[in-house]
Order: C-alpha cells, then structure tokens, then sequence
C-alpha cells in the first residue's frame, strides 16, 4: 500500500478543514525601527559584516550589488 493509498483511506474517514492564510509582503514596510541602507562602499570594505547586515535586514540596497560584484 504506497502512501497516497494509505492518506486517501484516512481522508476518507476524516473531516479536514484548511484556512489558507493571508499572502504576505515580499519586503516589510520601512519604518523607524529598520536601520537606514549602508552607504556606498560600505559592502565592498566589510563583506562578513554585510552579509549578516543582508541576514538580519534582508532588503534590495546597494550592498546587494556590491557583493554579487565581488
């Protein structure tokens, strides 16, 4: 019995319900708790710092391109 045989035999018996939540935002909104975009530059002299910058805040900014051109 493979397992689509087997979860059909209990959705058979079962009453599931699923909610389908809300699609959420690509990019969170700015606010005043974000910190501002490093400056230009910045990436390209520190690029462990500007990773885990990209961890923490993932974002599109400069420091993005500047990795992907180093």
């Amino acid at each position: 019995m493979t397992f689509e045989a087997q979860a059909a035999a209990i959705c058979e018996h079962a009453e599931i319900a699923f909610d389908t939540a809300p699609a959420l935002p690509l990019r969170a909104p700015a606010n005043d708790l974000m910190p501002a975009d490093p400056e230009a530059g910045w990436a390209t002299a520190n690029p462990e710092k500007a990773m885990l910058f990209l961890f923490v805040t993932p974002r599109d900014c400069t420091a993005v391109d500047e990795l992907l051109a180093l």
